[in-house]
């Protein structure tokens, strides 16, 4: 089956109403696994939805009916929303400083990189932070889709969104968004972006081993900075615990008490907090 029809996850405050939804902004995020959405009223300021399903192949159009769906079981297919984001999440990217990017050429950068599937589209976040552009690859009818439904709609990559946040806080060190299997890593040095990359794993020892390498090469002591989880990661997870053997300050995103959804970790979502606040 390439879609769940049931979310794994699907909370929402007490406070939602369909009928407001031209206060709410919504961001859709299509990763490799799985599709998201999470509602995030303007007036309180609070995210108040989030429903996760699983998929096979987030790229598809079947996916993407999935999504309408979804919606139209909350009474939102036909809404009209503050805003609405789509939210790439996938390993189609790179990191250009902003001195050598060229928009003209968006698809050389990525031929060093990847290998850009079919029915794909280049496209470039600027990063204020750091002075970057993230080039990524989207879907092509993905995209058209959600312009024909949402005209004002806009797209991001999640690295985007990742980075940015990362170095939005006063928080130093390494900052880490785990996902299935691969995960996004970044050190920020004396607030400057020092090293950013995306590594696939398949065991908790790849794992350890990727993070640890990174941080050696770029002379980061775990003995020295803190190593801050985001994603589908809890702190009793094989994962934490083995990595906790070499890092002696392992933490996850800083919650927000009066912006989380209860019975969720706010990290699993705190890629579309980020996205949306």
């Amino acid at each position: 089956m390439a879609v769940s029809l049931n979310p794994y996850i699907s909370t929402f405050d007490e406070g939602f109403d369909a009928e407001k939804s031209s206060q709410y902004r919504m961001a859709i995020q299509f990763a490799l696994g799985g599709l998201s959405f999470a509602l995030f009223d303007t007036t309180t300021h609070r995210v108040i939805g989030l429903e996760c399903y699983q998929t096979d192949d987030a790229d598809s159009l079947e996916t993407f009916q999935l999504l309408e769906r979804a919606l139209d079981a909350k009474k939102l297919n036909h809404s009209d929303f503050h805003s609405v984001l789509c939210i790439f999440d996938n390993r189609l990217n790179t990191l250009v400083p902003s001195e050598l990017f060229d928009e003209a050429i968006m698809s050389n950068y990525l031929d060093f990189t990847s290998q850009i599937p079919e029915n794909h589209t280049i496209c470039a976040d600027h990063l204020k932070s750091v002075s970057c552009h993230n080039v990524f690859a989207q879907h092509r009818t993905l995209k058209n889709k959600f312009l024909e439904k949402w005209s004002n709609a806009e797209t991001i990559h999640s690295s985007t969104v990742f980075i940015e946040g990362a170095m939005q806080t006063d928080t130093q060190g390494v900052f880490v968004n785990v996902r299935n299997r691969d995960f996004d890593m970044l050190i920020k040095k004396e607030g400057n972006l020092l090293f950013y990359n995306n590594f696939k794993f398949h065991t908790k020892e790849d794992f350890a081993y990727f993070l640890l390498f990174a941080m050696e090469q770029n002379h980061v002591s775990g003995l020295e900075v803190p190593v801050t989880f985001s994603g589908l990661i809890l702190p009793a997870s094989d994962i934490m615990e083995l990595c906790g053997r070499y890092v002696e300050d392992i933490r996850l995103v800083e919650e927000t008490p009066d912006k989380m959804l209860d019975g969720v970790p706010f990290q699993y979502y705190y890629i579309h907090y980020q996205a949306l606040r």
